[in-house]
């Protein structure tokens, strides 16, 4: 689970993760490079260094032990879906998903910013165990961070329910879902989050946690939104106000 920064490949002005590639592209300099890279040539994750069995970026001795812990915390979840999962969402999520395990967290664990999302994608997350990665608002999300400067793979991105909804409609989460988040959350001791979306602003505070709202990509996408705008830009800065 854990992906060792020197394992990375610095190309241009980015990073990709060798192993994600079935064909090592001829030019790559910057993140819209990545955008024109075809899955069927170069492989389903090759926009993005994580991968379904590489998921928690480690840079240095603490952010291994945070990533221990969040690994230990995942195979919780494999061993005992149903504990945090409700049945109807963990059936769909085997039904839709194209790699092994189930979709949990992922990014650079000594991250100070945690993004949190709502649930994962039918054609997102839910298929590549990637949050935020591949579906409309996943790639949306991660163009308004590129053109704000920052990378998206160094920060953590979850989700409140781990689980794919059926037909993507969230019915609600309850004490199952937000025991994991919580305890996933003082794992990475951020310094700040983001609910992407009423609903993970309405688990954090139930959780107790205080966090900065942001509109879901989706809303976005449903007003035909595929390149991020300036309204987008300019509320997504917050994230950058607080990377400094």
């Amino acid at each position: 689970m854990l992906l060792m920064f020197e394992s990375l490949k610095r190309v241009g002005e980015i990073y990709i993760n060798p192993r994600n590639f079935k064909i090592m592209p001829l030019s790559l300099r910057t993140w819209k490079d990545l955008l024109s890279l075809d899955e069927k040539t170069y492989g389903l994750y090759a926009r993005t260094i994580y991968n379904s069995k590489e998921r928690f970026l480690v840079k240095n001795k603490e952010d291994r032990e945070k990533a221990l812990k969040l690994d230990e915390l995942y195979r919780e979840l494999l061993q005992n879906p149903l504990r945090f999962c409700h049945e109807e969402y963990y059936k769909y999520q085997l039904e839709v998903k194209a790699f092994e395990g189930l979709p949990f967290g992922n990014g650079w664990v000594g991250s100070k910013v945690v993004l949190v999302g709502e649930a994962p994608g039918r054609k997102g997350c839910g298929l590549t165990g990637i949050c935020f990665y591949r579906d409309a608002s996943g790639m949306l999300l991660r163009r308004a961070l590129f053109s704000l400067g920052i990378n998206p793979d160094f920060l953590y991105i979850t989700n409140v329910v781990k689980c794919n909804p059926p037909g993507n409609k969230l019915k609600g989460f309850d004490e199952r879902e937000l025991s994991l988040l919580k305890r996933e959350l003082e794992i990475l001791k951020p310094k700040a989050i983001f609910a992407i979306g009423r609903t993970a602003e309405k688990a954090l505070k139930k959780l107790g946690f205080d966090s900065m709202y942001l509109k879901h990509p989706a809303w976005y996408v449903r007003r035909g939104v595929r390149e991020p705008g300036e309204e987008m830009m300019e509320e997504y800065s917050k994230i950058m106000e607080v990377i400094g």
